[in-house]
């Protein structure tokens, strides 16, 4: 499609769609274009639209519907445009007060669905990129581990005492909480299973809580949030693969992280290749620190109000780059999370 007059007659159908949710015919078309035109020439240019592929006809004489490729070339030619509205003071509000990383990125996600009126997701960063702030342990045959985070996060495990008591393990938490604090925590099974001991009973724990502390790539918080949205506004047929989607979080993240490899990006309906979001548009946007890099990102239907959708998402994940960046220091280390 080359024409300058069809791509503004595609974008007045994409827009009246989204308002509306009824097939458009070519008279609100023509009520609409900017300058003065013949039908007859809007009648025309529908008809090449629908031929190209970027319009459909749901049934006879109802007007037309914009396919995924339409709403492709309208997500193409939106201009890129700061979300600077005051609505975002809110959420710098929130963050400006949230006493973790954790609880600022599950604050930001909630307001982003509360903003665009669409199921929110977000990415935690994997605790391999966070360090160390505290280690706890409580319990005297079965001990609960409690993993603190530089960011506040906590993780708790178990394991089983192999012999020592309480005194003793005292020492221990307090040794490794004085020679580790501040650790990459990928770092931590290793330099706990490297300290020095001086009976086999002492050996035996540091091996076992070097496997408990070993916290890998995978392990990372969700936050989704707007479900109940989804209840009220998506049609039931199309609400359940969505929420079979989101069962399935892993595949969802790994799209997530798949179209936003540039920083942030949008996969429309039949372009994501999954029945379960056939009829959903699934945006996503990086945000990060100097260290690590997570993901934010908005689901919805096809006909979503893509400029509001796009904007609220980039303006979200904005403040909470600016906020994670305050509770982290930058490092040489490079931990973006690319869907694995």
């Amino acid at each position: 499609m080359h024409q300058e007059r069809q791509t503004l007659v595609l974008k007045i159908v994409v827009e009246k769609y989204i308002r509306t949710h009824e097939p458009v015919a070519s008279g609100s078309v023509v009520k609409e274009f900017p300058t003065p035109i013949s039908s007859a020439t809007i009648r025309n240019d529908m008809a090449a639209l629908e031929k190209e592929g970027y319009l459909m006809e749901p049934h006879t004489s109802a007007g037309r519907v914009p396919t995924d490729k339409g709403y492709r070339q309208f997500v193409d030619n939106l201009s890129d445009c700061d979300f600077t509205d005051p609505r975002l003071k809110p959420l710098k509000d929130l963050l400006s007060c949230a006493p973790s990383l954790e609880e600022g990125i599950a604050g930001a996600v909630k307001f982003l669905s509360a903003l665009t009126g669409q199921v929110a997701i977000g990415i935690a960063p994997p605790l391999s990129s966070l360090s160390l702030h505290r280690l706890e342990i409580v319990g005297k045959d079965f001990l609960t581990i409690i993993l603190i985070s530089d960011s506040g996060q906590v993780e708790k495990s178990a394991m089983e005492n192999p012999g020592l008591c309480a005194e003793e393990i005292g020492k221990e938490v307090e040794r490794i909480n004085r020679d580790l604090f501040g650790e990459p925590l990928s770092d931590l099974a290793t330099r706990i299973s490297s300290l020095p001991f001086s009976c086999p009973k002492e050996e035996a724990f540091l091996k076992e809580l070097a496997k408990n502390v070993d916290m890998g790539e995978s392990k990372r918080e969700v936050y989704i949030y707007g479900v109940d949205l989804a209840y009220r506004q998506m049609q039931r047929d199309l609400l359940t693969p969505l929420l079979d989607a989101l069962e399935e979080r892993m595949a969802l993240l790994r799209l997530m992280a798949s179209i936003s490899r540039q920083g942030m990006g949008v996969a429309i309906g039949s372009e994501i290749q999954s029945s379960s979001l056939s009829h959903v548009s699934v945006l996503s946007a990086r945000y990060g620190a100097d260290s690590w890099q997570s993901l934010i990102g908005s689901i919805g239907s096809t006909y979503m109000n893509y400029p509001r959708a796009i904007s609220s998402l980039r303006g979200v994940a904005e403040c909470l780059s600016d906020f994670a960046s305050q509770q982290f220091p930058p490092t040489s280390a490079d931990r973006s999370f690319n869907g694995e």
